[in-house]
């Protein structure tokens, strides 16, 4: 078959880029090295959806798939770039308490849950306690895509920052919010939601797992701690915000009380679609031009199942889920 390019080198065109090495399917990749959202992205792996206390979509398929796909990279990175933390959901209620601790006999969250458990920790306020989520934690997302290309350029894969008009490549557009910018693909209902976060240094804090309420915070190793996100659908720029920052700021002070110096602001635009699932699949009329995208904040966790399911779409013609082919929004591009 034709050789691939891959638009993009985010957690997207990353995790795409594996999945064709991993096949042996060739590829290059054009990239313009701007760092991505992804770049700033917690990596957080989490198989809870805590406002309603129910299970992340599609996670009994997706969360073992994830754990092989990034298992075999640290093998062949040499690396570790999973943390498996466990994330603590810090309870703001008994009520809340009650609730978790009612799903401890449910047979579908025995893989995910653990009983509550008081945090002892003078500098977190968590007095009805907090839930232990079982998960692979987080997935450090720079070092994965600066590893990965270091590896690819190795192996002698080519990058490139020009996209050049070629008959004989497929392409696959990996662009996350830049797919805006993309004639092909813009017509597709991606709205972009701008977070901030903000990188934290404290010696008073000493907490090894993810600490979670309307926030996390990660721990970085050298007592330094990522902390976030916001979610503003008004902001249109990669910029940080000063009202991103002080939000995260209130919000840490709701249930925290340690000393701290912050010594990094990041920010970033997430590949938000309209109904929440990712896109795949071909362009409706430009055929060979392909699209992998709207991952949203669950990308981590996402990416490695539906890279290889587009995949086997593009190299043996296997049907898409109709859940994430961009057929389903074909009433927008006939608009």
């Amino acid at each position: 078959m034709e050789k691939l390019r891959i638009v993009g080198f985010g957690i997207a065109g990353a995790t795409f880029a594996w999945t064709c090495y991993l096949n042996k399917v060739d590829f290059e990749i054009i990239d313009n090295e701007e760092e991505s959202s992804s770049h700033v992205a917690a990596g957080l792996i989490n198989p809870v959806v805590f406002k309603r206390l129910t299970k992340s979509w599609k996670v009994d398929q997706l969360m073992p798939f994830a754990s092989d796909f990034y298992n075999q990279i640290e093998k062949i990175l040499l690396r570790k770039i999973l943390s498996h933390k466990s994330i603590l959901r810090v309870f703001a209620s008994i009520e809340e308490e009650n609730n978790w601790s009612a799903l401890e006999g449910d047979g579908r969250f025995s893989e995910f849950l653990n009983p509550p458990k008081k945090i002892q920790n003078e500098y977190v306020h968590a007095p009805y306690g907090a839930g232990v989520v079982k998960t692979l934690g987080h997935l450090n997302t720079r070092d994965f895509l600066t590893l990965s290309k270091a590896f690819f350029l190795h192996k002698g894969y080519t990058f490139s920052s020009e996209l050049k008009a070629d008959r004989n490549y497929k392409t696959v557009y990996c662009e996350g919010a830049d797919v805006l910018n993309n004639p092909l693909f813009n017509y597709l209902p991606m709205r972009p939601t701008h977070g901030d976060v903000l990188i934290i240094h404290s010696k008073d804090l000493q907490i090894e797992d993810i600490v979670n309420k309307n926030m996390f915070i990660l721990p970085l190793g050298n007592d330094c701690y990522k902390i976030g996100a916001t979610y503003n659908w008004e902001l249109k720029t990669k910029n940080p915000s000063e009202e991103g920052k002080q939000e995260l700021l209130e919000k840490l002070a709701a249930f925290t009380s340690f000393k701290f110096e912050v010594i990094n602001h990041e920010a970033g635009l997430r590949p938000t679609v309209s109904d929440r699932r990712p896109l795949l699949g071909e362009h409706p009329e430009q055929k060979g031009s392909y699209i992998f995208n709207g991952l949203g904040t669950k990308g981590v966790l996402i990416a490695p199942f539906y890279a290889n399911h587009l995949l086997e779409h593009i190299v043996h013609e296997s049907p898409l889920d109709e859940e994430v082919s961009i057929s389903r929004h074909l009433k927008h591009y006939n608009a």
